[in-house]
């Protein structure tokens, strides 16, 4: 098994060992409560009445970005890392398929909060809680932030300690697609991908409904880590893992602090477009 391959089933069995904490930790701390009242369930009555069902419904919509970690472990092989390593440039028929995934899993995550448990997604994200002035200074000072905490300093760390054990991983798929692309079209589809439809879609999805619903059954520190977890491994890149998951945590902060979907979702347009900025800017003695 070669270090790629490995590194793909590193993050399988971190989804898994994650997937299950969220189980478990949903059941402890339902017994607890039925043990002892938790005074912290109580403590802001204007919190929306999350149940079991919304976990369900969240993890529906959830697990069509988790099942891919799934499925390049079990494709995973020699044969078809070098067949990947021979394709330079993004198909513009795979990044439109890409944003369509997106926008999937984007209206489905709507659809069952607004449609199917008949609750409005701007007042219960907090979409109209804070003015446009606000969240663009807080999103900037929060990007700053998780830029140098996240991409350098964890980042760095788990890079050199990753290449320790496994040598030289890819880079991140979006981050390939950047790089290798040589044309207009595939250069606007990768920024609208990165830049839009992944800061919405996922903060929707896990920053909104996900988090939301932990934190409501469990406690909003498992929630952030639980949530993390999850955000970070879908990404489907090991140097990643520990960089996305601070940063996941951050967001979940920013959101629990502020009670405004738009703040994370700010900070994480923020963070992807200044990776990107740095990521085009010529490295010293590059002609």
């Amino acid at each position: 098994m070669d270090d790629e391959t490995a590194a793909k089933f590193v993050l399988l069995d971190f989804e898994l060992v994650s997937l299950i904490a969220v189980v478990v930790g949903v059941l402890a701390y339902a017994i607890v409560r039925r043990l002892r009242r938790d005074p912290f369930a109580e403590r802001d009555g204007r919190e929306p009445d999350y149940d079991g069902f919304d976990l369900l419904l969240a993890l529906f919509p959830a697990m069509l970005f988790l099942i891919n970690p799934i499925a390049e472990a079990v494709v995973a092989n020699k044969a078809a890392a070098e067949a990947a390593a021979e394709t330079t440039e993004p198909d513009l028929i795979t990044l439109l398929m890409n944003l369509g995934y997106f926008t999937f899993v984007g209206v489905m995550t709507y659809g069952l909060i607004e449609w199917v448990r008949n609750r409005r997604v701007s007042d219960l994200f907090g979409l109209r809680s804070l003015p446009l002035a606000n969240i663009i200074v807080i999103s900037i000072l929060g990007g700053i932030f998780s830029l140098l905490l996240c991409a350098w300093a964890v980042g760095d760390f788990a890079n050199r300690w990753l290449e320790g054990i496994f040598g030289d991983l890819d880079l991140q798929e979006p981050v390939k697609m950047l790089r290798d692309s040589e044309s207009t079209p595939h250069f606007v589809l990768s920024i609208g991908l990165a830049c839009v439809a992944a800061p919405l879609v996922e903060e929707l999805l896990f920053r909104g409904y996900l988090y939301g619903t932990l934190r409501r059954l469990t406690h909003p520190v498992f929630a952030a880590v639980a949530v993390g977890a999850l955000f970070a491994v879908v990404h489907g890149n090991l140097p990643a893992l520990l960089p996305l998951w601070v940063f996941s945590i951050l967001l979940s902060l920013a959101y629990e602090f502020t009670r405004c979907l738009w703040v994370p979702v700010g900070i994480h347009i923020f963070f992807n477009a200044a990776n990107i900025v740095l990521m085009l800017i010529p490295a010293p003695g590059d002609s």
